[in-house]
């Protein structure tokens, strides 16, 4: 009795497994996109920047993202991400009553891998985001009444977990011009000492610098709250 049951049951998956490969080919399986999130992001750093809880920085940025996505079935599909940020900040601080200046050109990139599952078939999405991250980072800094620098560069390597949910909206009949909306969360663990702990053991010592570094990385280059805009074609 037991092995009829086990033998309807695979017999039920393989029927299963067969409408939805029906399904899938009726419908479009790749979807290529660009976010322009980071983008804008970049061009608008300057203004960004204003939520540093820190006063006297400044700067200018670059960003871009793109992605690939295959549906598997209708519930189910996976999607390989690739962004890249980068991001020239200058800060101002005053140090035993001299002013000084810190300049900051830091880039990062990172490989993700995601899991989609679509529980209405269609449009809502909700995803799980597994990848790593590079972070590096040149500091040049500057004391007003000297005339040499100081310049450190720093890497660090990291571990990303995320995840977000969105939905895909696509205006032709049967894909197309497709526009994807998404937020989420991310968080990076640190493969060895941050950037952020390497330019602190640099300085010997904690600073307003420190902090401020400590913030991009947590919560722009690596982690952080994340909202995506994508544009692309779905076919």
């Amino acid at each position: 009795m037991a092995r009829k049951g086990l033998i309807i049951l695979i017999l039920a998956a393989f029927v299963a497994t067969g409408v939805f490969a029906q399904d899938s080919e009726e419908m479009p399986r790749n979807t290529f996109t660009i976010d322009v999130g980071p983008t804008i992001f970049g061009l608008g750093f300057s203004v960004v920047g204003n939520l540093v809880p820190v006063d006297g920085i400044d700067g200018n940025g670059l960003g871009f993202a793109a992605q690939f996505e295959r549906q598997l079935n209708p519930g189910l599909s996976m999607a390989a991400r690739f962004a890249y940020l980068s991001i020239d900040a200058g800060y101002t601080e005053t140090v035993n009553g001299v002013p000084t200046k810190l300049n900051m050109e830091s880039s990062s990139f990172s490989v993700e891998g995601h899991l989609r599952l679509y529980p209405f078939g269609e449009m809502f999405f909700l995803d799980g985001m597994l990848g790593y991250a590079r972070l590096s980072s040149d500091f040049e800094g500057r004391v007003s009444n000297r005339s040499e620098t100081v310049n450190f560069d720093a890497s660090g390597n990291y571990l990303k977990l995320g995840a977000k949910l969105g939905w895909r909206i696509s205006l032709g009949r049967n894909g197309g011009f497709t526009i994807e909306p998404s937020f989420g969360y991310y968080h990076g663990i640190g493969l060895g000492d941050s950037v952020g702990q390497q330019f602190a053991n640099y300085i010997e010592g904690d600073s307003e610098t420190t902090e401020i570094f400590d913030f991009l990385e947590r919560f722009v280059f690596v982690g952080g709250p994340r909202f995506s805009l994508n544009f692309g074609w779905r076919f």
